[in-house]
């Protein structure tokens, strides 16, 4: 029977005129959630998750009896006590996992959307590049905050359950907040530079590869300046190390990994961030503005 004889239900939907990356970010989280290897990564990150609970747990519940015959060495073991120290380090064991997983995540968004000719598609729709961009950018952040911010802050709550006091209120006060914005100065520089390089080359496993020995070359090459001319310093140029000094400084930790003040590392950062957004605002809006 032809096409055109038959008849079809006229479309009922509604025209969504906000938050139209949602769909984006929709679509994305659902693709990646059948994945067995995104699975498996999210399972490794929780798995760190447990081992800091327990960390928790074991120590508000052991401090809470000084007389208990491992008082004394939870006291004098720093790997063990729990304070702003022991969530920095939680949230850098964490910023490798959130980077591997939005590797393998995002290193396929943009390009693959280009080589399955799936631009045309979004933008026939009332989608503009900035809906598209921003849900894909949103989609990592997400997922990285799902892993950072999160369970860092549910560690937070839980202490305070465990050992209820107003001294350990008044503590632990900032202590989610200080989580949350490093763990967005973590996740949004890590998603950008991954979706700039599935903007900039054309097969998902190149990205990846891409976005990984930048990252390295990066790291050995400000190691080997600042063993070169003997200053910590230009470790500056190491984006992790960058990383880690703005979090030293977020955490108000005494020992720092350089002297240079936390704003250079951040500017740094920050101009990192910039130059993946406008390679990502190019190629998106190029592909929207095609013929």
């Amino acid at each position: 029977m032809p096409v055109y004889t038959r008849s079809y239900r006229n479309y009922d939907g509604a025209f969504r005129r906000h938050a139209r990356w949602f769909l984006i970010v929709e679509q994305e989280l659902r693709i990646l959630s059948k994945s067995k290897i995104f699975q498996l990564l999210c399972f490794i990150a929780f798995l760190h998750w447990l081992l800091r609970l327990f960390q928790v747990v074991s120590y508000d519940i052991i401090m809470q009896d000084p007389n208990h015959p491992l008082a004394t060495f939870l006291q004098q073991a720093k790997f063990i006590v729990v304070n702003e120290q022991s969530f920095l380090d939680f949230l850098r064991v964490q910023a490798g996992l959130v980077f591997v997983i939005s590797l393998f995540a995002g290193s396929g968004m943009i390009c693959n959307d280009f080589r399955n000719n799936l631009m045309e598609i979004y933008f026939s729709k009332p989608i503009s590049w900035r809906d598209y961009a921003l849900g894909k950018l949103l989609s990592l952040v997400f997922l990285g905050l799902a892993f950072t911010a999160l369970p860092g802050v549910v560690l937070v709550v839980i202490h305070n359950m465990l050992a209820p006091s107003w001294e350990t209120l008044t503590t632990t006060l900032w202590w989610p907040l200080e989580i949350c914005v490093f763990s967005l100065i973590i996740v949004l520089p890590i998603s950008l530079g991954i979706l700039a390089c599935s903007a900039l080359l054309q097969s998902q496993n190149f990205a990846g590869i891409t976005a990984f020995m930048i990252l390295v070359a990066n790291s050995v090459m400000a190691g080997l300046l600042a063993g070169f001319l003997r200053d910590k310093n230009y470790l500056l140029l190491s984006f992790p190390v960058s990383l880690d000094r703005v979090g030293e400084a977020i955490f108000h930790q005494q020992d720092l990994v350089f002297a240079l003040g936390w704003g250079w590392p951040l500017a740094f950062v920050g101009l990192l961030c910039a130059l993946c957004i406008a390679i990502i605002a190019r190629v998106v809006r190029r592909a929207e503005c095609a013929p």
